[in-house]
């Protein structure tokens, strides 16, 4: 029996089925249900944050899913709490940026660290952080959000777009050529699911990557933490030093290696707090880290004994970094912490997995409205797997606080079959964790432009294929836009004005720039393309058919 247990929720062969069959008009995928039996397009195993999202970005792109997710609930005890830029672009991109931004500590909290020889003590410092307000290189900033918080917004919005259910384990399931078959049992029903294709999210305790097979590598496991919640009104006296995070001496004698260390997280900064421990399990047993002995650490860290604490509960943790060897099995899809894993340094795990998220959404919606050839979801590893190497190896060390992490969160390059080699030279960069230079080179995240005081250019990005051009190459653009149509991919044209569009894109004057649903890059040509054939042919390559030596230019 699998157990998609994953340890964030701890403490909360061949079917022979036939294909599930597309309707001809394919905009929207459905859900048929037949007694106790379901028929469904996707079926996403895990209720995360991972999961959630990738329910919110396979509507975005007309799909219906089944959510299963073991637990009753979401997330009930604070996690991670660092969203990055990119991972707010994409929540602006799904209509959620200010749903989460309402739930996150207030911009001023965010700006700073603290670092200190207790959280009361008079010996302290405030350092910056790279939290900074809108940057000129995103319409957005990033998020101090406590994942509890988090997990609510999009699960209430998962729970509009999609079929969720929670206390709803995933027992077994296998898979022939043309679906997957699963066995479900919700709130004691057993359910028997049908799905085209199957996305794991079940973390890193679920149990779907050992079932295919996939090994992991990395350098493993690095020590032993254990997380304590609990309250104090200390609100009032952290004004003058308010933070996100706040480091403190070690209140254990064992405090050795890069990830040693007391550290204090706010929840609210007012009279929720989380303290984060090492521990020696040799030494110190789970069995013996009682209330009593959680509360003398948290004492000792304060650093006064006067405050009134309460004991909320705690939760047992190891800071690990390794990577799947494999993100794909046949039509099960790993994502999010099934995929990889990273340490705390960085606040990387999350926003890996929904940038996994935001790669295979779109993927999965083509293919299934018949638009996408099947052959663009075997660029889902080659895209994704290289980036959480990179996180899983900075989360070492080169991500640690104050450090910024935007060449990781923005700067990442994608190689795949999809993506059109125009010949340009792949920046170097000194600092590939910190530095971004924005490029539209492909593979690239498209760069930041105001378009007007509230709109960027990235805002024209999520629906479909999008062509970027000037006003004096607009009238060509859409002649071959209307040549394109006959690929059947989606694709929307856009005429730019804005000054800095041509440096800023690397394009002259009629160039064209075409740009994927997930706002990356998939082909440029810096000069009018020289036949109006190149656009449609980029376009068949930028949706998994077979590269055309039109596109090349």
């Amino acid at each position: 029996m699998l157990d998609a247990r994953s340890d964030d929720r701890a403490d909360r062969g061949k079917s022979g089925c036939s294909s599930i069959p597309i309707p001809a008009d394919a905009g929207r995928c459905y859900v048929a249900r037949v007694g106790r039996s379901l028929e469904v397009p996707v079926l996403v195993v895990g209720g995360g944050p991972v999961g959630l999202l990738m329910a919110v970005g396979l509507r975005h792109g007309g799909v219906d899913c089944l959510v299963v997710e073991k637990h009753a609930s979401t997330l009930d005890f604070p996690k991670g709490r660092r969203v990055n830029t990119r991972t707010v672009e994409v929540l602006r991109q799904w209509g959620l940026e200010q749903a989460v931004r309402d739930v996150s500590l207030p911009p001023a909290d965010s700006l700073f660290g603290f670092f200190g020889d207790t959280l009361l003590g008079d010996d302290y410092q405030r350092r910056p952080l790279p939290f900074d307000e809108v940057k000129p290189t995103s319409p957005t900033r990033e998020l101090i959000c406590s994942q509890e918080h988090m997990e609510s917004v999009l699960r209430d919005r998962a729970v509009a777009d999609a079929d969720v259910r929670f206390s709803a384990e995933l027992l077994d399931f296998s898979e022939d050529d043309e679906s997957v078959t699963a066995d479900v049992v919700h709130a004691g029903e057993p359910i028997s699911v049908r799905a085209s294709y199957m996305v794991a999210a079940d973390g890193a305790h679920g149990h779907t990557r050992d079932a295919l097979g996939i090994g992991r590598s990395g350098p493993g496991v690095f020590g032993h933490r254990i997380s304590i919640l609990f309250w104090a009104d200390i609100g009032a006296r952290m004004a003058e030093r308010r933070s996100s995070v706040y480091w403190v001496r070690d209140v254990t004698p064992r405090g050795e290696g890069p990830l040693a260390g007391s550290v204090f997280a706010a929840v609210d900064n007012k009279e929720r707090w989380l303290m984060s421990v090492p521990y020696d399990p040799d030494a110190e047993p789970r069995e013996s880290l009682t209330e009593s002995r959680c509360l003398e650490w948290v004492r000792a860290g304060l650093g006064d004994d006067s405050v009134e604490v309460r004991y909320l509960g705690h939760r047992f943790w190891d800071p690990t970094a390794l990577v799947a060897d494999r993100y794909r099995a046949g039509r099960v899809f790993l994502a999010g912490d099934a995929a990889h894993l990273t340490t705390p340094e960085g606040g990387l795990g999350m926003n890996c997995g929904i940038a996994d998220v935001h790669n295979l959404a779109w993927k999965l919606a083509g293919v299934l409205a018949g638009w996408a050839d099947p052959a663009l979801l075997e660029t889902y590893e080659p895209e994704r797997r290289p980036h959480a190497v990179a996180c899983a190896e900075a989360s070492l060390g080169p991500a640690r606080p104050p450090n910024p992490i935007d060449g990781l969160a923005l700067g990442h390059t994608f190689r795949s079959t999809a993506i059109i080699d125009d010949g340009t030279a792949e920046p170097t960069r000194r600092d590939p964790v910190g530095e971004y230079t924005p490029l539209a080179r492909p593979g690239h995240r498209a760069p930041h432009l105001w378009l007007d005081p509230n709109t960027s250019i990235l805002d024209l990005f999520g629906s479909a294929f999008v062509a970027l051009t000037d006003p004096a190459g607009k009238p060509g653009l859409d002649h071959a836009a209307d040549l394109a149509g006959t690929t059947g991919v989606p694709l929307e044209t856009h005429a730019i004005e804005a000054a800095g569009w041509h440096d800023l894109y690397g394009v002259g004057s009629g160039g064209v720039v075409l740009v994927r649903p997930d706002g990356y890059v998939a082909w440029r040509t810096s000069s009018p393309p020289e036949t109006p054939h190149m656009l449609g042919s980029a376009l068949r390559t930028g949706a998994g058919y077979a590269a055309s030596r039109d596109a090349i230019g």
